[in-house]
Parts: C-alpha cells; structure tokens; sequence
C-alpha cells in the first residue's frame, strides 16, 4: 500500500513539473536555499521543496516534495525527505472533499519512516480580497517503521489549517499548522507549523523567508519533542 502510494505521488510530481509550463491547469512552485562556510568551521546545508497544483474543475490534486540534508564538518547533523499529494473533490464554491497521503523519512527522528493517509472534509472559513483561511478535518491511518525494523500503526485525526495574507502587490504572509492526532495514547502525534513571508524580487521569481517548528510528543528518551527550521530560500513560480 505504501510502496503504491510512493510511486504514484513520485509519478505524479515528475507529470507536474513537465506539464506546468504546457497546460494552463497546471501551477507549480520550486525553492531552494541552502548555506555553506568554510575555514575554522565547514558547514552545510541544503532546503530543497516542488509544490505543484492541477485544477481539472471537479478536482484539484496537490503534488509534494522537500529534502533537508545538513552537515557540520564531516558530520551529518539532518537528512530529512517528503512526498506527498491531496487530491480535493469539489462540492461548492467553499467546500470540498479531500484525499490525501505522504511518506517521509528522517535519518534524525525516532523512525525509519512514517506514512500517513486521510480523508475527510475541507472548508473555506473566510476569504477576503486579500485573505483567505481553510481548514481540513477528516480520518486516517498511520504507519511507523521503527529502528529496530518492526512496524506501528494507529487510527489519526488530520488537522489542517492554512492562512494566507497579501501584505502588498508583491508580499505576502502565510500560515500552515497540520497535525495527525493519534488515537492511542502511545503513539506519536505529529505536528508541524510553518510560519513564511514571501517578497517578489522580479518576474516570477521571490524570497521566502520561512520559520517551522515539528512536534512529536511521544519523542524517545534520547530525542527532543519540538525541532525548528529557518530557512531562506528562492521561490520560482511557474
């Protein structure tokens, strides 16, 4: 199931960014930050994401990707990679019905890797001529495959709020919270807020600057609970 999942969201994302520039349906964005130093002290990191949007009418399906890798001299200190899509049926002007399903792996979490699928109920809450705020609510299943090569499921709720403010003609301000609450009390409920600004530079390219905090609360005794991220990253739009 999950291996069925992967491939089609993988497929899906090279379809997305092929067709982007060709099918007026298609929307997609690319980033992509990262730092490096030398001397004293050798550090690197790389932030790499593809978000692409396919508006078919009826439906909207939402394809994504990011890698985070980081290193402080010859050691590695973050390897982290997602994939995922939503597919959205649409009822009404403010409503829809939504699938949707990730897998990702973190070579710094307490888990080989974790994959997810939900269904359920999305609504527009406002909108504005410059705001706009939704929010998805619906069940799921979660898989954990664990460091010691057994694997964990459990029934979740997802939780997904996304709030977004034109601040000018060329910034705006962005929201995202998710969170796939578990339904047993031992297993991981996963949580992750990103808090963005975006600023146009010229034509279809922009910076982001980016602030996301993760949450696990059922992190093991050797691992912390909360893990943040800046970033600033390129935006392309295409």
């Amino acid at each position: 199931m999950k291996k069925l999942l992967i491939a089609g969201a993988v497929a899906s994302l090279m379809s997305a960014t092929v067709m982007a520039e060709e099918d007026k349906t298609w929307a997609a964005t690319a980033e992509l930050g990262g730092t490096m130093t030398t001397g004293n002290t050798e550090t690197s990191t790389l932030v790499a994401k593809i978000d692409a949007t396919h508006n078919l009418g009826e439906w909207v399906n939402n394809y994504y990707a990011d890698v985070l890798y980081s290193k402080d001299d010859e050691e590695k200190t973050a390897s982290r990679w997602k994939i995922g899509g939503k597919g959205a049926y649409v009822l009404d002007e403010t409503s829809s019905i939504f699938v949707l399903g990730e897998h990702e792996q973190d070579e710094f979490s307490g888990y080989d890797s974790v994959s997810s699928f939900a269904a359920g109920y999305s609504k527009n809450l406002f909108k504005s001529d410059t705001a706009t705020f939704d929010a998805d609510l619906g069940p799921g299943m979660k898989f954990f495959d664990v460091e010691d090569g057994e694997s964990e499921k459990t029934g979740i709720l997802h939780v997904g709020l996304t709030y977004e403010n034109a601040l000018s003609e060329t910034s705006k301000f962005s929201q995202i919270f998710v969170s796939d609450i578990a339904f047993e009390d031992e297993k991981s409920t996963l949580s992750r807020s990103e808090t963005a600004i975006t600023a146009n530079i010229m034509g279809e390219l922009a910076m982001k600057l980016g602030f996301i905090v993760r949450h696990d609360n059922n992190a093991g005794l050797d691992k912390k609970s909360v893990d943040t991220e800046t970033t600033i990253t390129l935006l392309y739009t295409f």
